[in-house]
């Protein structure tokens, strides 16, 4: 049985609604150990003939029998199996891959040897065979035409091919140089079928077996020169040579794929740049969108401390004290917190004489909270007007590192109320955490009394009555300051007309009150401004009122009332209208046992863990806020998506004809597809280096910090794996791309002779 027949072959061009015939009428039939010469004048349909005979190119009439087994019904991915099994072609322009050493040249044809080592010498054999074993480290770029033609020879007899089919392959030869070549291919035919296209028949005839001529796209003659001579491989041989293996496939593409990456070192740079581009603008696209990932996060109806319970009397009356010490020994707290108002509360805050950092909010903590460590800067309060700040690294540039100009000199101004002092700090790099501010016991009961005191409608009556009782001066105030430096009284009026009066008639003439009246509601979580009030006045006399002004600068038109004080009328306020409490035990688990027997007897009791589901109008507005900020983070990642396409399509134009040289040579479909994926994704690691050390910079940077909301590893595994996809994707767009061409259109230099 022959090894390859052609019956009544005919191959047609159609081109610009111009049809053209190539080849018509072939009847050919070849076997192993043949040295066929093909001739013919330029455009008689010598190289369609091989490009027929390759599965480069289809054929439109007739049938070609490979070992008695028809191909016309071949597709695309069968002729790829044709060649990979039965075809090497040497080409008259080469066609080597440049961006390769000649040794990867070699290499590439063998990938069918599993052992890098066996691989290796193979190749090194098959160069020095061809002399070229002092070339194996040069790019193909910088070869001679007779070293690329040598190289191309020496990857045909690699690939151990049935089939050699070899177009002009002295064409661009010096005479020397060509008889050295048609002497290589004369050793190559000895056990396999070997078909020359040429055009000059004297080079050829002293080793040809046969002599074919082409005219006008058809046979003109055939004439067997010599009988062949050779060692005929068993017909079942070839046949029984399967496909890789996909694990083989896989790994063959793993090599090649880093082979390609490395072959050209400034195109696979303008790919890392690339992704390097589109992955970084995910992460900061991501992270500057990022707090839209938190709108759906669980709510917690308390700010969740670990082990803390909020506890409050079934029928909403007020825990005493003396009820709360109870509570707490019968049910194994550790701790206690009768007003904890202030830990449910963000509370304003700014650096005093600042500008630039005046907006934030912090959560208040007293020695109830959580422990900070050891590793802080500065040091924990240790008066009332003395708080230590926990707060993003953004703030360092504010609070410093504790040295001199830094936490000692930081003040800030308590919910527009009073100032404090910064005595100590510890950064953190989560930003999304909020922000706590950790006082005293007697601070944080002050902050708790000017909060609670403040936060309804306060009405403030200052007026003087002359020595018969008739008032000669009255003004009204809504707001009051609290003073640390008041020690001799209670109260100072700050106002430049009070004391004006006070000139003109005599302190002793004059007497002066201050009223303070207000109404709180019963005040907890679950009875919120119930229909229970509580109506409180204080009245300030003579001897109440300081008339020496305490240390700090005022504006006029203000009250200011000792911290002492107020926490006084705070307790009694707080102990008739604010019924729930907190209490703390050692961990979350322990807290939720306690708050479900606390529940069992008649309290309500939840761990500060417990979260709720927002009402409708809330859902409803996170939902289309969380919507409108995906599509923007959705129309930013189509962008880059988009743009990597573009420029990553632009680059597989520059190994598009190395693709086709691979397919030419019969190099495995699976084997090219896995390398151009490796190759896409070897660029995709520096740029998730290049992300990584982005996020270190941003989030470790105190100035940046604060513009990006932090991200979690979950987060940088979806910008990833998204990347991963994305890259995938379009690799599979270029692959099948690459594939629709047939690989005569792919070749550069491809012609329809």
């Amino acid at each position: 049985m022959a090894l390859l027949t052609l019956k009544d072959i005919g191959k047609i061009y159609v081109s610009e609604g111009n049809v053209a015939v190539g080849i018509r009428g072939v009847n050919l039939s070849f076997d192993r150990g043949e040295f066929v010469a093909v001739t013919g004048k330029s455009g008689s349909g010598k190289s369609t003939l091989l490009n027929v005979i390759s599965g480069m190119d289809s054929y439109e009439e007739g049938e070609m029998y490979v070992e008695g087994q028809t191909t016309s019904h071949y597709l695309q991915p069968e002729w790829e199996e044709y060649r990979q099994k039965y075809i090497s072609f040497i080409f008259q322009d080469y066609n080597i891959i440049e961006s390769f050493t000649v040794l990867q040249n070699v290499e590439l044809a063998l990938m069918h040897i599993e052992d890098k080592k066996e691989r290796r010498e193979r190749a090194l054999e098959l160069l020095r065979r061809v002399g070229l074993s002092s070339h194996i480290k040069q790019k193909g770029s910088k070869l001679s035409g007779g070293q690329k033609q040598r190289t191309v020879i020496a990857r045909a007899l690699a690939k151990d091919s049935p089939i050699i089919l070899a177009d002009e392959p002295t064409g661009n030869l010096d005479s020397a140089t060509s008889a050295e070549i048609i002497e290589l291919l004369r050793e190559v035919s000895r056990d396999k079928l070997l078909i020359v296209v040429t055009h000059n028949f004297e080079q050829v005839e002293k080793c040809a077996t046969r002599h074919i001529r082409i005219f006008d796209g058809a046979v003109e003659s055939d004439h067997v020169l010599s009988r062949p001579e050779t060692d005929v491989e068993p017909v079942a041989a070839v046949r029984q040579r399967k496909e890789l293996p996909a694990k083989k496939a896989v790994r063959n593409g793993l090599t090649l794929g880093r082979t390609i990456f490395t072959a050209k070192p400034k195109l696979s740079f303008f790919l890392c740049m690339l992704m390097i581009i589109g992955t970084l603008g995910v992460f900061l696209v991501t992270s500057l969108l990022g707090e839209a990932a938190q709108m759906f996060e669980d709510n917690t109806m308390f700010t969740h401390i670990d082990g803390r319970v909020v506890v409050t009397n079934g029928n909403g009356e007020v825990i005493s004290r003396e009820q709360l010490d109870e509570i707490a020994r019968k049910y194994g707290a550790e701790a206690q917190l009768a007003h904890d108002v202030l830990l449910d509360m963000e509370t304003h805050i700014n650096l005093v004489e600042s500008e630039e950092y005046n907006l934030w909010y912090v959560n208040a903590r007293n020695t109830y909270g959580e422990d900070f460590g050891d590793d802080i800067i500065g040091r924990y309060p240790e008066k009332a007007n003395e708080v230590f700040l926990y707060v993003p690294i953004s703030y360092k540039n504010v609070f410093g590192d504790g040295t001199s100009g830094g936490v000692e000199c930081a003040t800030i101004n308590w919910n527009h109320t009073f100032e404090l002092e910064v005595v100590g700090v510890k950064y953190y790099y989560d930003n999304n955490i909020p922000a706590k501010c950790l006082f005293t016991e007697e601070g944080f009961r002050t902050a708790t009394a000017v909060y609670y005191l403040q936060s309804y409608d306060v009405n403030i009556r200052v007026e003087v009555m002359d020595d018969k009782g008739a008032q000669v001066y009255s003004i009204d105030y809504y707001s009051f300051y609290p003073s640390f430096d008041l020690e001799g009284g209670d109260v100072y009026i700050y106002d430049s007309e009070y004391y004006r009066y006070l000139k003109t008639w005599g302190e002793d003439n004059l007497s002066t009150t201050v009223s303070f009246t207000s109404s709180y509601y019963n005040y907890n979580y679950y009875y919120y401004q119930s229909s229970d009030t509580y109506v409180f006045s204080r009245i300030f006399d003579d001897e109440d009122i300081v008339k020496s002004a305490p240390d700090g600068t005022y504006s006029n038109y203000e009250l200011l009332i000792s911290t002492d004080t107020l926490c006084e009328m705070a307790e009694e306020v707080l102990s008739e209208s604010y019924s729930q409490a907190s209490l703390f035990f050692a961990n979350d688990k322990e807290a939720r046992e306690a708050a479900r027997v606390m529940r069992d007897d008649g309290y309500i009791a939840v761990s500060s863990d417990t979260t709720y589901v927002p009402d409708a109008s809330t859902t409803i507005m996170n939902l289309l806020l969380y919507i409108m900020m995906a599509f923007v983070w959705l129309m930013a990642i189509l962008f880059l998506a988009f743009f990597i396409n573009l420029c990553s399509s632009r680059a597989l134009s520059a190994f598009k004809s190395d693709m086709a040289i691979m397919r030419s040579m019969g190099i495995g479909v699976r084997v090219i597809q896995v390398s151009m994926y490796v190759r896409m994704l070897i660029a995709l690691i520096p740029a998730y280096i290049t992300v990584i050390a982005a996020a270190l910079i941003i989030f470790l940077n105190p100035t940046l910090n604060g513009y990006f909301v932090f991200l979690y590893p979950w987060q940088y595994a979806l910008i990833f794996v998204g990347m991963l996809i994305l890259t995938a994707r379009i690799t599979y767009k270029q692959v099948r791309k690459l594939f629709r061409e047939s690989v005569k259109k792919s070749l550069k230099g491809g012609n329809a002779e």
